[in-house]
């Protein structure tokens, strides 16, 4: 009996600071761009506690409590409360902190699918679509405020509609790459408060020690070759695929080439501050970048260091 009026008053305690999370995320700003991040704690450290059957209930019950809040709480609640179960629920089942990433943001990408599609057939909302037209609007009023100052050049005009067409194309792997980088953030954050409050939490392993497989080089030339044996018409399906394939790995390739970089500047025992400028330097410099995180998986140019060294 004491044991679970225990787990009833820890669930309503973590219900009650979830739903607080929640309503300042949503109705603060600035502060609340900082509390999302944490809104998963309350479910994650219920989850770490009891068992996965109460650990549902608890966050439905937030769920439902949220609605208190408005309408407004209600698809944040689904999101960052089925976050924080499914950290919890990897975290207690043993797996690693990069398998908890990733399952973080297949939930973000998922519910953020299924919440996109609902707004549409039960809202008449389209978010995107929405987005997209605001974005146009503004590109028009900026165009219309330059011709006060004299006519804008044909290129000039062509050249910014080449780019917001790329930047439409792109939408999807921008939306991958932002939910998974929000997943590992979201779990680097929570894990640590988790940690510091006594649970049990497996490490990353050391940033500067990422390799991606040689497979991606190959298949990132592949793409590249593309274009010199078939046609790739812009707007198409097939344009979509390699645009998005693109960004992607050039984006995994930066993260390869900063890893390059703290891994030298590791072995060369530098101060930390050198590895903070060093990584702001090498995203201002990405095209640098791309080419070193490229070398690195290809001709695995850091094995030269250890080499130089043992010499």
């Amino acid at each position: 009996m004491q044991d679970n009026a225990r787990k009833i008053t820890y669930g309503a305690m973590m219900i009650a600071i979830f739903v607080i999370m929640l309503a300042i995320s949503v109705y603060v700003p600035l502060l609340g761009a900082v509390m999302s991040l944490f809104i998963p704690l309350p479910i994650l450290l219920y989850r770490l506690r009891y068992d996965r059957a109460a650990s549902i209930l608890v966050m439905i019950t937030g769920t439902v409590v949220s609605l208190i809040g408005g309408l407004a709480l209600f698809p944040v609640a689904i999101l960052f409360g089925t976050i924080g179960l499914v950290i919890g629920d990897t975290i207690k089942s043993g797996k690693s902190k990069l398998y908890t990433s990733m399952a973080s943001g297949l939930t973000i990408i998922i519910i953020t699918i299924l919440t996109y599609v609902a707004s549409i057939f039960l809202l008449g909302i389209n978010v995107i679509e929405e987005s997209i037209k605001l974005l146009g609007e503004a590109q028009e009023e900026l165009f219309l405020a330059v011709e006060k100052y004299g006519d804008i050049p044909e290129k000039v005009r062509e050249q910014a509609e080449l780019s917001m067409d790329l930047t439409l194309a792109v939408i999807p792997s921008a939306f991958m790459i932002s939910s998974f980088s929000s997943a590992f953030i979201i779990v680097l954050l929570n894990l640590a408060i988790a940690k510091k409050l006594g649970h049990t939490v497996s490490n990353f392993p050391p940033f500067r020690e990422m390799k991606l497989p040689l497979l991606t080089v190959w298949f990132y030339l592949l793409i590249l070759l593309l274009p010199f044996f078939t046609t790739v018409e812009e707007g198409t399906t097939f344009y979509l695929i390699v645009i998005n394939a693109t960004f992607i790995f050039r984006f995994l390739f930066i993260l390869q080439g900063i890893s390059f970089i703290h891994h030298y500047l590791y072995e060369m025992k530098l101060p930390k501050w050198v590895t903070v400028i060093s990584t702001i330097i090498a995203i201002l410099l990405f095209p640098i970048t791309i080419l070193l995180g490229i070398l690195d998986i290809g001709m695995n140019i850091r094995a030269w260091i250890g080499r130089g060294k043992s010499n």
